[in-house]
């Protein structure tokens, strides 16, 4: 792989190397054993296993929803064996170097929480992005996003009120070109100059480098560097999406760039809102304060609000956004029509949801809402057992506290409803198996996490959780072919031991 050869305009005080940040010393011996081909994992753990904190940030990795192994795991060398030599030895690079950076300091004003908040989302989307179309450098793209704005981070730190000057002059994080007209030179050099400087995989010093601008790529660069400049290039626009003011632009950008890899809008909506736990698990691990923004669902819908403003601008666009209102109005509309409610619950009752569907179903199946529509089926873990040892007085008390929490945390859009004895269902009318699946684990968890007092006694109440979606209807009957596809899998969620989410991949019926 070349050589960088960086811009000559930076100053004395950025280009040499001795006035760039130090790597970590765990760094320095990871980079060492990762040259050694020899190298066991054995040998890996024992070096991770001398720094606690980052041998604890691994484990805690291992865990989370970043790896989603489905199994706990407890020592270091259990870790390195499931994840992999190559994952731990970048995810230790990753952690060892976060955390040598500031979180917070004098440098002129620069903006460090919205530096780690970037950071992380960058890393985390990066990631899930290279996993998503099956990239074979997922974890690189962890540590590529995770340094991304390095660059900035240390030009704020040697340059300080250069900086805050610029930083002053812009609405939003410096781009490029303003960092370039207002400096002379822009972070993408910097950050190869510092990568380059210490020692790290030239995968990762490239991606950083061009991180951007794709374009000035040396010609004879490998195809794994450019598909992982080709993934932070849909980084930048979910930054925007996730942190700036002006989210129209962003979200149409990201849309435009994601349609190269397959994906539709809907389907980049729910990546965008499923990034939210892995960003916050990994600013846990690093002990990054984020900013209280709104969730990711509503800041993805700001964006959406956004570009219909602007659309408005003609006559033309005017009909297409009351015709954009008029589709949700099909799926959001039949919520308002009268019907029963399980006074138990507060909820819409079985007949209720069975009568939602069914129109939802025949709005979609006479091409009135073209949209994938999904059914989730949520079942309280061992609910009879519940009522023979604490009674139906607390049975009851379990089954009201579900179903608020299904009440308050669901979509805009979304139905949930009390399906049976000890079990709730939803309907999706906008989503994909990505965004099910999603969604399905955002509400298993939130139902886990509620405290549940009855008579002095803390009551544990876990969810198993089945679901399917449809891109497209055909008949009347589709429904309940949905809702019973759900339950095909939400008996596979029971069966692999509860407290769980099965989610069927496909967006059409099996045998279709």
């Amino acid at each position: 792989m070349p050589h960088i050869t960086f811009d000559q305009s930076l100053p004395a005080a950025l280009s040499r190397t001795e006035n760039l940040p130090s790597l970590p010393a765990v760094a320095v011996e990871v980079l060492r054993l990762s040259k050694n081909d020899d190298c066991t994992l054995d040998e890996m753990a024992r070096v991770l296993g001398r720094d606690p904190a980052l041998s604890a940030k691994i484990l805690k990795l291992s865990n989370s929803s970043l790896f989603g192994l489905g199994r706990e795991i407890t020592t270091l060398q259990r870790a390195t064996m499931v994840l992999g030599l190559k994952s731990v030895k970048l995810m230790a690079l990753s952690f060892s170097l976060a955390s040598s950076l500031p979180k917070e300091g004098q440098a002129g004003g620069f903006r460090f929480q919205e530096f780690w908040l970037r950071s992380l989302i960058s890393a985390v989307a990066s990631r899930s992005l290279a996993r998503l179309v099956s990239s074979g450098n997922p974890d690189e793209a962890f540590l590529c996003g995770l340094l991304s704005h390095i660059g900035r981070l240390v030009i704020s730190q040697v340059l300080p009120e250069d900086y805050a000057t610029l930083q002053e002059n812009t609405r939003s994080w410096p781009t490029l070109r303003e960092e370039e007209e207002h400096l002379g030179f822009h972070n993408g050099d910097v950050a190869g100059a510092l990568l380059q400087a210490w020692e790290l995989p030239s995968i990762v010093v490239h991606a950083v480098a061009f991180r951007g601008r794709p374009d000035e790529l040396p010609a004879d660069v490998g195809e794994d560097v450019r598909e992982l400049v080709k993934l932070m290039a849909l980084s930048d626009p979910t930054e925007g999406i996730l942190c700036d003011i002006e989210k129209g632009a962003p979200l149409r950008l990201i849309h435009e760039r994601a349609a190269g890899f397959g994906m539709i809008p809907s389907e980049v909506d729910s990546f965008l809102i499923g990034l939210e736990s892995g960003i916050n698990e990994t600013a846990e691990m690093l002990k990054v304060t984020l900013p209280d923004n709104l969730s990711h669902e509503r800041l993805v819908e700001q964006a959406h609000e956004q570009v219909v403003r602007v659309s408005l601008g003609t006559k033309v666009d005017e009909n297409r956004s009351r015709d954009r209102r008029q589709a949700v109005d099909n799926d959001r509309g039949i919520q308002r029509i009268d019907g029963k409610k399980d006074p138990l619950t507060g909820l819409p009752d079985r007949e209720f949801f069975d009568s939602f569907l069914e129109q939802q179903i025949s709005a979609r199946t006479h091409g009135r809402v073209p949209r994938a529509l999904g059914v989730l089926l949520f079942e309280i873990d061992h609910f009879g057992l519940l009522a023979d040892s604490h009674g139906t007085e607390s049975a009851d008390e379990v089954m009201r506290s579900v179903g608020s929490t299904l009440r308050r945390t669901t979509r805009k859009g979304d139905m949930p409803a009390r399906y049976g004895k000890g079990s709730f269902a939803l309907v999706a009318p906008q989503t994909t198996p990505f965004g099910l699946k999603t969604m399905a684990e955002r509400l298993r968890q939130m139902i886990e996490a509620e405290q549940i007092e009855f008579q002095g006694e803390e009551i544990l109440v876990t969810v198993s959780c089945g679901g399917a979606c449809i891109a497209r209807s055909a008949a009347l009957q589709d429904g309940k072919r949905l809702v019973k596809l759900a339950d095909r899998f939400l008996l596979r969620a029971q069966e692999a031991g509860s407290n769980r989410c099965e989610i069927y991949s496909r967006v059409q019926f099996p045998g279709r």
